[in-house]
């Protein structure tokens, strides 16, 4: 079978154009230091990558929240903590009351700081995070505790939230509850102030040292259970920020493995790219020999 001259030059310059394609390509890679630039690079490979990132935006999304959530209940516990000082002081007073040796102005004069003490317990009952106040429920843009009566001397305390709870995604049937009830955790301290004053007030240490110091005694428990229960939730956004953290590494490493070169391997292929095109170069110079004058001969 008889071939060609213009057979064979085309042969030879599709394979050499091949040739030059291969060392364009690992060039490139090497250049942009990725392994894919487009789907037909590696139909397999680019589905799964595109599935990892997909999961990685997922799993920063849910870092993300866990940020927030813990910000948000530590926010809490810190007006919590307010609370607890400061009914831990009201009892201090209470015990002062009912010593049963004070005169009447010095009861004014706990009375008076225990009105104070109420006023700040409904202040950190409205405590609000992030334009959101934090013991209202789901009504977060309204103050939950409304003060009755002389905001300077409330007789009593209304609350306006609700009981619904706010709780923040994580992960695929995960959820944390990021919220407290203020009708369960900040009402009944306040309520306890109250009392407490107003028998301070009305001079009556029997009524101080005993009903009123009992409620007392029952809103302190209640909030530092409440502080308890916010503290273990605080601890399980921990372990699932540290979980999504580890998942983060590891799909980093499969997306990476997928889209981004080995620089010494593509080096090594490039340079093997390189010595087949030169080599390509070689045999077609020899086998391409005829010239236009050894056509006119």
């Amino acid at each position: 079978m008889r071939i060609s001259d213009r057979i064979l030059f085309d042969g030879v310059r599709a394979n050499l154009q091949h040739n030059l394609g291969q060392v364009a390509r690992v060039g490139e890679e090497l250049a942009s230091g990725r392994r894919l630039h487009v789907p037909s690079d590696d139909p397999v490979a680019t589905a799964q990558a595109l599935r990892h990132r997909r999961d990685l935006a997922l799993n920063r999304q849910y870092l993300r929240g866990v940020d927030a959530a813990r910000a948000r209940l530590s926010a809490v516990d810190q007006a919590l903590g307010g609370l607890t000082e400061t009914l831990q002081r009201a009892r201090e007073l209470a015990l002062q009351a009912g010593s049963g040796v004070l005169g009447t102005d010095q009861m004014q004069a706990i009375g008076v700081e225990l009105n104070q003490l109420v006023q700040h317990a409904i202040q950190l009952g409205n405590t609000s995070f992030a334009g959101q106040f934090l013991f209202a429920g789901t009504k977060t843009t309204t103050p939950p505790f409304a003060p009755t009566g002389d905001p300077n001397v409330p007789t009593s305390v209304t609350y306006t939230g609700n009981a619904v709870a706010i709780a923040q995604d994580l992960g695929q049937g995960v959820q944390v509850r990021v919220d407290v009830p203020g009708n369960q955790a900040v009402l009944p301290a306040i309520q306890a102030l109250i009392q407490l004053r107003d028998a301070v007030t009305a001079g009556d240490s029997v009524a101080a040292t005993g009903p009123a110091l009992s409620a007392l005694d029952g809103a302190l428990d209640t909030v530092l259970q409440v502080r308890g229960s916010v503290g273990a939730r605080v601890n399980r956004l921990d372990a699932i920020g540290n979980q999504l953290t580890e998942e983060q590494t590891s799909l980093e490493g499969l997306r990476s493995g997928l889209e981004e070169i080995d620089v010494a391997d593509t080096v090594v292929r490039l340079n093997a790219a390189r010595n087949v095109y030169e080599a390509a170069l070689g045999a077609a110079a020899r086998a391409i020999q005829p010239s236009l004058l050894d056509f006119l001969r």
